[in-house]
Order: structure tokens, then C-alpha cells, then sequence
């Protein structure tokens, strides 16, 4: 917020130079983000009148001008003006001086004629018309009152000033105000703080006469107070208040409108005026829009409103939007004889939604949107009498409006000083705590170590003890605060269990040359009927987003199949002739639809292959080598998934039956959704179950065995749908712990074989420890094999 640093010293007596300002308000939390010395920007440019005025003899179209600056003797200019004459007071660039457009003057000769400096145009001062009244005629500037000659034009313009940006924060509502920047700069150099004391004389009448006000939308418009001025006499505001408005990058109208911007900038309460003459009926209701409404604003920018609008209206419709800009039929005409000033609290949400929708932003709605405080406002409405009986611009009405079901009443807190040294850091003295909040108006006081603080209105950041110990600690200094070394344990930061074994995996499947790839969590609310799941299928039972991206990330995922064999086919359509992929992440399993508690999260990794190095049995290798890291043995059987080949897939358990994975090839259908001319490969593994068995794992170290093996082979024919794992379950049944090794080496179905049958070999590894394993020792090992096959229907070969 921008302000002059001679509007700050209406209220605080500043006795240190700027620069020193600004070091204090930096470190008591304020940001100060520009400094604009007004005076730097022009020397030496003097009051001069004009004495004596004559013809150049050399050149038809200038002047010589003699003229009083304030020296002994008069000083000569030419110049080629037409619009200067005897007697008038004009500024004048002595030898030596700077413009604020950087142009630096010196003495010289036009046509042969001294000239000892230049007479300035309003352009070359940097004025407009609403700078300097004439600041915008061609010519030079002729300044309208007497002024004495020699008199340092910074002064005439009122520039011997500096302008102050201060950066407010979001949580420092109360001051967005130059009165609470000078209460803070009170407190930083520790001078007093004198605020304007509002008073002023009504001249009679009855405001209810005039304009009734009712709030339909009381939690929109918390407080809404008014009061009426008539007799009118508008005209220009006073030069110092220009000035204060002008610092401020807010252009004077007239003294009525200027009131309100005035009082805005200077206690942090928006207000409005409304013309009397356009209450329609007299009334005015603080209430939402209703359909097909509009308004056009003081802008003459037309707006179409819709029920979630705050307006205030009158018989006719909308007047004025709340806390953005009023209308412009209510605004201040030159035949104004009546207003009706309008003082308001509006919810900061409201006037921020309504705001956005409209596109719109004002001096008004960016306070509204920060908090202006209700406790606050009949000082602002006062203050702006005030300035109207100070400026003999009207004659008060007697009665004011005050609308407010819960008028704001000051909090009061407690707080043992102790405990605010210990969050500090630092023993400051309770009586200087004690002064320090009286200090920012906040009435302290302290009995047995217990501070008792009054908390007035305009600080609703102030909610406990840290912010009391905030404001002390600011105040107070955080120089104070002596480095101290850090004391106690510190805890080496470690990972999760399950994101150990989560990382591990990855970097063995990095190793395996997979790449991890990322999805989101959501997919369509189609997107699962990809799989040709059954409608009873519970990975078809997805929790639906109330705010969802859109459309195609509605539903959270119950699987991870999906997104990998959209992620397969999106790298087939960029012609990538080969995939290995892998993706860890969450599924979510709904305990109930529609929700009634967090779903359960449940980890899983997906894995998707494709290329002509691929097959099912490379994805069952992929598989085997993750449940072999964690210590888990698989068993495989047949799977039933719709999206699956059937004959090239496959379910996997651990010996208790718990699922680990599904894996296979994806079936022809599915494939030809997706567009895919090639075989693609897919499998989910639920991570919970490896890492149970990861963190239960026992690694046992054993010596290397020094007896040699011995190997066996076993040809045998079993029914054709006998799968081959069961067979090497049964075999490891019945090796005992001499059996070290089971291989498969042949597969064989033909002419040579009875129909429905196969022919399996497999190779069998025996080893001992103790000795070299003999036949006799091997013979009933096999026996007992050969019994648990002929169980299972298999038969040796012969």
C-alpha cells in the first residue's frame, strides 16, 4: 500500500529520516517495497514573475523575458511562448537545474540573447490538469495564485515529499490503512499515536425520512451502517488531500467522492455514496440477485449477475454490487444535492466469488477479500461527517442506519508470560511485554506472572499465544534472539518397511530391463469394461469422484491392468517396436458403496511386455524372479480372467493358498480394442503378501556342499490338462530333502502318444552333504516318487 510520508505525520510524530523509517517497519514485519523521493526528481526550478516582457530584436517569434526569482537582481529568459505576459508568475529553470524528465538546464544565447535558464510547460514538470489546474494548456505554466518570487516550486506542487509502498500481508487486514501503518510506525519508534477524533454538528432532519435499509442476507453482510448528508455543495477537495489521494494512485473527482476514497485509505472501511434522488422508492435491501438481473457499474461496463451475487437494491433492481463498485445511476452527479453514505461489512468469500466471476477488482473488494472489521466502521462513517462539516460540503442528517444482529465485542486472552519466553526463546521482562501489546492496542495487564490481554476487533489475527508472542517478539526485537547450538538426539530418518521392499523390487526389475512408468490413480467411468469383467465382478465396484480432472478421471482404479495396457498401446501407436514396463501404485478397494469410511489401499505392481523377445513364459520369468527376491515360492494354476488368453495364463499362490499374482497374455479381444496387431503380456502382483514374507524371511548361509550330485531323469504320460507344476509339487512330495532340484526339459504331444495324454520328462538333482549318494540310498527315494505320481495318474514312459 502506497501512502506519503507527510499523510503518515497527521497522526505520528516521525523523527527519524526515511531510510531509518523503513529499517524499523522492516523489522517489526512490514516490507517495504519502494521508496519515491518526490523532491529528487526536480532543482532548482524557482517561482518567477514576470517584470518586464519584450520583442527579440533578431527573431519574430520569441521573447525576452526579465524576471524576479528572488535575487537582488532580475534574471533574463528567453522564450518562444505566446501565452506569457507582464506580471505573471510562471516557474522558471535557473542555470544549473534538473527537470523531472532528466533534461538539465544551463545558461546560454538564443539568437544572440542571454538566456539564463528556460520557462516550464506543465509537460515539462511532469504535471497534468489534474496535477495543477492549466498543467495541460500549450504553453507555459502560469500558476494561478500570487506566489512569492524565489519560492522553490517543490513546494508549490507540494513535492517536498517521499511516498512510501508498504507490502501488507494476508493476515494484517487492519492495515491496509494508513492509520494502521502510523499505529505500527507509533509503536516501532515509540512516540504517540493521535488519531482523528471524530465529531461533528447534525443540522436536524430525520434519516429514516429519506432511506430505510434492510439486510435479507445477514451472514453475507454482517454490518451494514448509514447516514445521510443534503444541501449538498460540491466542489473541488482541499490541496492536501489531493495530494494524500494522489500519493495513494487515486485521482481526485470532487470533495464528495474523495470523502469516500479518503476514508477508505486512511481507516481500511470501504464506503459508498448514493445519489437520494436515484433510491428508488426509498429503500434499499442488502440481498442476493435474482435470475436475469443486471447492473451497469460506475465503469459503464454492463454485468449480468446470478444468485450467488451479494447486491444492494432498491425498487427498481440492483444498485450497487457488495463491496466490488456501485452502480452508475447511484453515482455523484454535478446536481447532487443529497447522498446517502454507506458503510458495510461484506463476507470476504462472497465478494471474492463475485469478484472472479465478474472479472472485476477494486480498492474496495481487495479489502473485502482481506477482512475490513465490523467494530471499526462507525469510526469510519463518523470520520467521513467529519470532512464533510471540516469542508463545508453539507448539512448532516440527524439518525444513523446500523444494521448488525451481533455487534463485535472485543476477546479477551490469557497467557502466562513464562510461556511465551519459552516458545521464544528468549526472558523478556513481563512489564515489557506488558507495555509492548498496550502499545498495539492491545490492553494488557499482569497479575502473578499471568498476562490478561484485550484483543479489540480490528485483530482477528491475534488467537493465542503464539500470535501475543508474535507481536511481542517483533516488537521487542528479533535481535534479542542469541544463537544457540542445537541440543538433544536426533533420529536418523528411515523408509517405511513396505517402501523398502517396494524399492528393492524395482531395482530388480530395472535390472531386468524393465522401465517404470507413472499413471493417475483415476480412470474413466468405462474405462474397466476393457477387461470384459462380469457385472457381479467387485473390481468393477470403482469409487465415483464428486470433483473430478473429468470425465475419463472419474473413477478410482480398483486394478492396475487398464493403465498398463493403455500405456502398452499408446507406445505401439508411437511405433516402438518393443516394451518391458512396470508400475507400482495403489489400488482402491471400496468396503462399501456408497462410502461410508476410507476405502482400503491396497499396493499392487503391474507389469506389461511386448516384442518379438516376448512370450508368457519370459513375463512368468519376470514374475518367478520378484517372488524369488522377496523369499516367496509360487505355485501356478490355470487362471479364468476374461481379458486373459486361456491357455496362456496363469494364477499364482503361495503354498497356503494365499493369491500372489495373475499373469498372462492378453486375450485376442482385448488386443484388437486396444488396436494392437501384436501379442501383449500383462501381470499384477499384490505387493502386501511379499512384504510380509520379505521382513519374515531368514537367509540361511550353508557351507558348499563337497559330495558330487546325482541326476535322474523321469520321462513319464499324464492326462494333458495335468499342469506341469502340480507334477513337480508332487515329485519335491516325495524327493524329500535329498531332492535339491526339479527341471522340466520336455514337453511332447503326438502320434507317439495316446489321445488326451502327454509326455513330460523331467530332471531330477540328488545331493548329500554326509556322503556320495549310492543306489541303494537313491532306490527307495524313487520309489516314493513313482508312488505319489501313480496317485496323480502319471506313468513312467516306458
Amino acid at each position: 500500500m502506497k501512502m506519503s510520508l507527510s499523510w503518515l505525520r497527521r497522526y505520528v510524530d516521525i523523527n527519524v529520516p526515511v531510510e531509518q523509517l523503513c529499517d524499523k517497519m522492516i523489522m517489526s514485519g512490514f516490507e517495504v517495497e519502494d521508496i519515491e523521493d518526490r523532491s529528487a526528481c526536480m532543482q532548482n526550478v524557482v517561482v518567477g514573475r514576470i517584470v518586464k516582457l519584450e520583442k527579440h530584436p533578431d527573431a519574430d517569434k520569441l521573447q525576452i523575458c526579465q524576471l524576479d526569482v528572488g535575487g537582488e537582481a532580475p534574471v533574463q529568459i528567453v522564450t518562444g511562448a505566446a501565452n506569457v505576459f507582464e506580471g505573471a508568475y510562471v516557474p522558471v529553470a535557473l542555470h544549473d537545474s534538473r527537470l523531472p524528465n532528466g533534461t538539465h538546464i544551463t545558461r546560454g544565447k538564443l539568437r544572440g540573447a542571454a538566456s539564463d535558464g528556460m520557462l516550464c510547460s506543465g509537460e515539462e514538470l511532469g504535471l497534468t490538469e489534474s496535477d495543477y489546474p492549466g498543467a495541460g494548456v500549450y504553453g507555459i505554466l502560469i500558476l494561478q495564485a500570487p506566489q512569492t518570487p524565489g519560492t522553490d516550486m517543490r513546494d508549490v506542487l507540494q513535492m517536498n515529499d517521499v511516498w512510501i509502498d508498504f507490502k501488507i500481508t494476508a493476515n494484517r487486514p487492519d492495515c491496509q490503512s494508513v492509520l494502521g501503518v502510523a499505529r505500527e510506525i507509533a509503536v516501532a519508534l515509540q512516540v504517540p499515536f493521535h488519531p482523528p477524533v471524530p465529531s461533528y454538528t447534525v443540522k436536524g432532519g430525520n434519516l429514516t425520512d429519506l432511506v430505510r435499509v434492510t439486510v435479507e442476507e445477514p451472514e453475507l453482510c454482517p454490518r451494514y451502517m448509514g447516514k445521510a448528508v443534503v444541501n449538498l455543495r460540491i466542489g473541488p477537495s482541499p490541496d492536501w488531500a489531493v495530494q494524500c489521494l494522489k500519493s495513494a494512485g487515486v485521482r481526485s473527482i470532487n470533495n464528495i467522492v474523495d470523502i469516500t476514497n479518503f476514508v477508505m485509505l486512511e481507516t481500511g472501511c470501504p464506503m459508498h455514496a448514493f445519489d437520494l434522488r436515484d433510491i428508488a422508492g426509498g429503500r434499499l435491501t442488502v440481498r442476493r440477485a435474482r435470475p436475469g438481473e443486471t447492473i451497469t457499474t460506475l465503469d459503464d461496463k454492463p454485468h449480468a449477475l446470478t444468485k450467488d451475487m451479494l447486491v444492494i437494491a432498491d425498487e427498481n433492481g440492483p444498485s450497487c454490487l457488495a463491496g466490488i463498485m456501485g452502480g452508475a445511476d447511484t453515482g455523484i452527479k454535478e446536481d447532487t444535492t443529497g447522498v446517502f453514505f454507506e458503510c458495510a461489512k461484506f463476507a470476504r468469500a462472497s465478494v471474492r466469488r463475485t469478484a472472479r466471476a465478474l472479472g472485476m477488482r477494486s480498492e474496495s473488494s481487495a479489502r473485502f477479500e482481506r477482512g475490513v472489521d465490523a467494530g471499526t466502521l462507525p469510526y469510519a462513517i463518523d470520520r467521513a461527517l467529519q470532512l464533510i462539516e471540516q469542508w463545508d460540503a453539507g448539512d448532516i442528517v440527524d439518525g444513523t442506519i446500523d444494521c448488525c444482529p451481533v455487534p463485535p465485542q472485543p476477546r479477551t486472552l490469557t497467557v502466562q508470560a513464562q510461556r511465551i519466553c519459552d516458545l521464544l526463546g528468549v526472558q523478556i521482562p513481563t512489564a515489557e511485554m506488558t507495555s509492548i501489546l498496550t502499545r498495539l492496542q492491545i490492553p494488557t495487564t499482569e497479575k502473578d506472572g499471568v498476562l490478561t490481554c484485550t484483543v479489540p476487533t480490528f485483530r482477528d489475527d491475534i488467537e493465542g499465544r503464539a500470535d501475543l508472542a508474535e507481536e511481542v517478539m517483533r516488537v521487542y526485537g528479533y535481535d534479542h534472539i542469541v544463537a544457540t547450538p542445537l541440543r538433544g538426539e536426533t533420529n536418523r530418518g528411515t523408509r517405511l518397511p513396505e517402501r523398502r521392499v517396494t524399492d528393492r523390487i524395482k531395482a530388480l526389475l530395472c535390472g531386468l530391463g524393465l522401465y517404470e512408468s507413472k499413471t493417475y490413480s483415476f480412470i474413466g467411468a468405462h474405462a474397466v469394461d476393457l477387461l470384459n469383467l462380469a457385472p457381479e465382478d467387485p473390481r468393477r465396484q470403482e469409487i465415483v469422484l464428486r470433483n473430478p480432472l473429468g470425465e475419463e478421471y472419474s473413477h478410482m482404479r480398483t486394478q492396475l491392468f487398464t493403465s498398463m495396457l493403455n500405456v502398452l498401446a499408446l507406445n505401439l501407436s508411437r511405433k516402438a517396436a518393443a516394451a518391458r514396463l512396470f508400475e507400482a501404485d495403489k489400488v482402491f478397494i471400496p468396503r462399501a458403496l456408497p462410502l461410508t469410511e476410507q476405502p482400503d489401499e491396497v499396493p499392487a505392481l503391474c507389469i506389461g511386455l511386448y516384442g518379438a523377445q516376448e512370450d508368457f513364459f519370459t513375463l512368468k520369468g519376470v514374475v518367478d524372479a520378484v517372488l524369488t527376491d522377496c523369499g516367496v515360492h509360487g505355485v501356478y494354476a490355470r487362471a479364468n480372467e476374461p481379458f486373459l488368453h486361456p491357455g496362456r495364463s496363469a494364477a499364482v499362490t503361495d503354498e497356503a493358498g494365499t493369491p500372489l499374482a495373475v499373469l498372462g497374455q492378453v486375450h485376442p479381444d482385448v488386443a484388437e480394442k486396444l488396436g494392437a496387431e501384436v501379442p501383449l503380456y500383462v501381470a499384477q502382483i499384490w505387493v502386501r503378501p511379499l512384504v510380509q514374507a520379505a521382513l519374515a524371511r531368514r537367509v540361511l548361509y550353508q557351507p558348499l556342499p563337497r559330495f558330487p550330485a546325482v541326476e535322474r531323469d523321469l520321462a513319464l504320460v499324464c492326462d494333458a490338462e495335468l499342469p506341469a507344476a502340480e507334477i513337480e509339487q508332487t515329485i519335491r512330495a516325495g524327493g524329500g530333502k535329498l531332492l535339491t532340484g526339479v527341471t522340466l526339459f520336455d514337453v511332447y504331444q503326438g502320434a507317439q502318444i495316446m489321445a488326451g495324454c502327454k509326455s513330460v520328462a523331467y530332471r531330477l538333482t540328488f545331493q548329500s552333504s554326509e556322503g556320495t549318494l549310492t543306489d541303494a540310498q537313491l532306490d527307495p527315494v524313487l520309489e516314493k516318487i513313482f508312488k505319489k505320481l501313480r496317485e496323480k495318474g502319471c506313468q513312467l514312459r516306458g
